[in-house]
């Protein structure tokens, strides 16, 4: 009898014949495991205003504030609805200022951007159709306006995240605050005439937060060339002048700078003992060779400020190994140097820092892992926006003011997104699954296109930041 065939039941009394059952057998549970739920982004938008709201509630106040040469009673649009243009130009990720143009009259999208401006469309005025300005409006009103003024715009969000002490968890020891320096190419420029293009850079102080992420803090825009000296301008003359801006930003904040091997030099040493900050710098062999040569010989010295561990790596653990050794000479300074040899599941490296923070079998791991290991996060930043779709190093107009305006307006975006995604978005898609950053962004840009933005959202409660 086959195994799928249920066996025959007994003879009854009356000595009937007995029959094989006629139920067919339990079918098999289908292979594999259920599909997650669809994200549901209907609200997307209704959560952008809440968390606007919530973490920002006088941005819209922040952006009328910015200087306005314009006669107000001769425009069509405000000054805030022409910087929430240049803020969803970036926020939506389209990569250029034709992108956004190319959808901002379609569907619920005027309302909507009328929504997040906290303005309703004066029909009477204007007439009945509710409409989003052009990119060049924007371009133009961004060229008249001064970009020390825009620059506190991102200034004022990061101040606020702190106050909310949505960012402590970032902080070293719980006590310094640390902000990662790093510069890079933010536009590759047009050719001239002559055939080359003049590219244009920046210097970003970040200021690092809890798992992992970074909010864009300043920015010092450097040039091919000084304008003022007639002589090439670098990354270090960039290092002085904004440091001179964050010591009169947060002149009492305990600070940490994170600094790449470019840093460990003396104008840089000189200005943290001044401003009485400390910093973890990337130490690289050959930048400062006798020091480095000097920390080498005393490390092998010192047999006990040795400290094995182990840490979760991308690929799986990481073995640790922590050497460290106290005054170096560094010219007329004395600091730590700290060694971290890696040995992973693909490779073996080894990281160098020079820090003026007190070495200990207790404080080394921190200061390695949450402190020098977090310099990447602003490169991470600069990957982001290179890569998905803000359009760093996109010449997005020719306008060297307006270009500048652009970049703080990124960072503004990049500040809301990092909010929305790690705040709201990814808890509410958590059961989907593989549902990536950009695929987010396609939500919400639907969402705004289809969906009215309006009050129906629960408002925020408490800010909880997590990267699931």
């Amino acid at each position: 009898m086959g195994k799928r065939i249920q066996a025959a039941q007994a003879a009854d009394p009356q000595n009937h014949d007995a029959e094989p059952g006629c139920h067919p057998p339990p079918h098999r549970r289908p292979p594999g495991r259920k599909p997650g739920p669809a994200p549901q982004s209907e609200a997307f938008g209704r959560h952008l205003l809440q968390l606007v709201r919530h973490c920002f509630p006088l941005l819209n106040a922040w952006l009328d504030g910015l200087p306005d040469p314009r006669r107000e009673d001769l425009c069509t649009y405000e000054a805030r609805h022409l910087w929430w243009q240049a803020l969803l130009t970036f926020l939506l990720r389209g990569g250029s200022r034709n992108a956004f143009d190319a959808d901002r009259n379609t569907g619920l999208m005027p309302a909507n951007v009328a929504r997040l401006c906290g303005r309703a469309w004066d029909g009477e005025r204007l007439g009945a159709r509710a409409t989003v300005t052009c990119s060049d409006n924007v371009v133009r009103h961004a060229s008249r306006v001064a970009v020390s003024a825009v620059a506190e715009v991102p200034l004022l969000m990061t101040r606020r995240l702190m106050q909310m002490r949505l960012l402590d968890g970032g902080r070293l020891f719980g006590r310094w605050w640390l902000i990662a320096v790093d510069g890079t190419l933010r536009d590759r420029g047009r050719d001239t005439e002559a055939g080359e293009a003049r590219h244009r850079y920046v210097l970003a102080a970040s200021l690092v937060g809890p798992f992992g992420m970074s909010f864009p803090l300043m920015s010092e825009f450097m040039d091919m060339r000084d304008p003022g000296r007639e002589k090439e301008d670098c990354e270090l003359n960039a290092f002085r002048r904004l440091a001179e801006r964050l010591k009169a930003a947060f002149p009492r904040l305990p600070i940490c700078l994170l600094l790449d091997g470019l840093y460990p030099v003396k104008p840089v040493f000189d200005t943290c003992a001044e401003h009485g900050w400390k910093f973890i710098a990337t130490l690289r062999d050959g930048r400062q060779p006798l020091a480095y040569d000097e920390a080498v010989q005393t490390m092998t010295m010192s047999p006990a400020n040795v400290l094995r561990g182990q840490r979760e790596g991308e690929d799986g653990p990481v073995d640790q190994t922590l050497c460290w050794t106290e005054d170096v000479p560094f010219g007329r300074h004395t600091f730590g140097v700290l060694f971290s040899g890696e040995i992973g599941p693909k490779a073996a490296t080894l990281w160098v820092w020079v820090t003026n923070l007190r070495l200990s079998h207790e404080r080394v791991y921190a200061i390695a892992n949450n402190g020098g290991r977090a310099r990447n996060s602003v490169e991470n930043v600069f990957n982001v926006e290179k890569n998905g779709g803000f359009g760093l190093e996109h010449t997005f107009c020719a306008n060297e003011q307006a270009s500048q305006n652009y970049h703080l307006m990124m960072q503004v975006a990049f500040i809301l997104w990092q909010l929305l995604a790690k705040g709201v978005l990814r808890r509410l898609t958590q059961a989907c699954r593989k549902v990536t950053d950009v695929k987010l962004v396609e939500l919400l840009r639907t969402s705004l296109l289809h969906v009215p933005v309006t009050d129906d959202a629960p408002s925020f409660g408490q800010m909880r930041l997590s990267t699931a």
